[in-house]
């Protein structure tokens, strides 16, 4: 059982970063190579498409809307950052961190998503349809919705998360834990294949359920 249970829990190592160098806002620019980066209470206001960060800290950042299609977040943390809309479609983020964050919608669609952590985050709308999500752990999380449509997951896990809507539909994988998020609606019950629910989820979900397949409940 335990053998079985290490099998499905997410594979992270915790991130240690050392001797960063203090960042210049100046430097965060569409296409920015950077690398062993501190970057301190900075407001993006230019896209940042395409730029790479490795070992690099993000501390409080801000904005209206950052750009960070198609960058990748490499081995780095973020951390506070605070945005009506992030925009990272086909973005990259491994062996990274997101933390204490406050983000209206945050598109990472059709993006490569693994060993991640994204913990005592608010997001609205988490956007994670089409994308790869393997080793993947959401913590102390608040959650408008979560789509996880058409995304290929492996060892994704949710504790003491909440989201008003869950969607799975065309979510193809294994070893999704939901036993830690409470979700009030979900769409999409085909993607719960290959999860894992609690039992008292089963129960409050065995109405929509049958509703689902056409089954009626009668005394």
């Amino acid at each position: 059982m335990a053998r079985r249970q290490a099998a499905h829990t997410p594979r992270i190592e915790r991130l240690v970063l050392h001797d960063l160098e203090p960042g210049d806002a100046a430097e965060l620019t569409a296409g920015a190579d950077l690398d062993g980066m501190r970057f301190d209470d900075a407001r993006v206001a230019a896209p940042l498409g395409g730029a790479t960060f490795l070992e690099c800290e993000l501390v409080e950042l801000t904005g209206d809307r950052i750009d960070l299609r198609g960058a990748s977040v490499l081995e780095s943390r973020v951390l506070r950052l605070a945005a009506p809309v992030v925009s990272a479609p086909g973005s990259a983020w491994r062996d990274a961190e997101l933390i204490e964050s406050r983000v209206g919608a945050l598109d990472m669609s059709s993006s490569e998503v693994r060993r991640l952590v994204v913990e005592g985050s608010k997001i609205g709308w988490i956007n994670l349809r089409g994308s790869v999500v393997h080793d993947v752990v959401f913590r102390h999380c608040v959650f408008d919705e979560v789509d996880l449509g058409a995304a290929k997951t492996a060892r994704v896990a949710f504790e003491d998360c909440t989201t008003d809507k869950l969607t799975l539909t065309q979510r193809t994988g294994d070893a999704l834990d939901l036993r830690g998020l409470d979700f009030r609606a979900l769409e999409g019950f085909e993607g719960l294949r290959g999860a894992v629910l609690s039992p008292n989820q089963v129960a409050l979900m065995a109405e929509t359920l049958a509703g689902h397949f056409g089954v009626s409940v009668r005394e």
